[in-house]
């Protein structure tokens, strides 16, 4: 019996492991693109969190230094805060907490000297979620008496 090695054509298993091939290579394809869409995502949102800070501690770094009241963790949640008549967005899903407080030298105490009343140092911490986990960017910085 003489078998016909000649015939033209796909066998079933061909088609098969070419199959295998592609849609391994399309699953690695896919995770690649999830993987640089989450990247993406978190990169913006990190970036727009620390737009706000910096819009909220140029604020208070553009007042007088009378004119910055001593602050003790003021939360600002979704919306607008005021600051010096100058409304600065907040949006939603961030949350920004300020600080302003005398800065004390670690070699004083902040009843042992009276030149306290020098330095206050104001600290934004503007905090967001991202895939479920919570996180934040603190930026920080000093006025000085003139």
């Amino acid at each position: 019996m003489k078998f016909i090695k000649n015939e033209k054509g796909f066998t079933l298993l061909d088609i098969i492991v070419a199959l295998i091939i592609i849609l391994l290579f399309m699953s690695v394809i896919s995770v690649l693109f999830f993987n640089i869409t989450k990247t993406s995502k978190e990169i913006e949102r990190e970036s727009q969190a620390t737009y706000i800070a910096t819009n909220i501690l140029e604020s208070y770094k553009s007042k007088k230094y009378d004119d910055i009241p001593i602050v003790t963790n003021k939360a600002i949640a979704d919306g607008e805060v005021v600051v010096d008549g100058q409304p600065i967005p907040v949006k939603d899903g961030y949350t920004a907490l300020v600080t302003v407080e005398n800065y004390v030298p670690k070699t004083e105490t902040a009843t042992s000297s009276k030149q306290n009343d020098l330095v206050k140092k104001i600290t934004v911490t503007v905090k967001y979620k991202v895939a479920n986990k919570e996180k934040q960017v603190e930026l920080q910085a000093s006025v000085v008496r003139k």
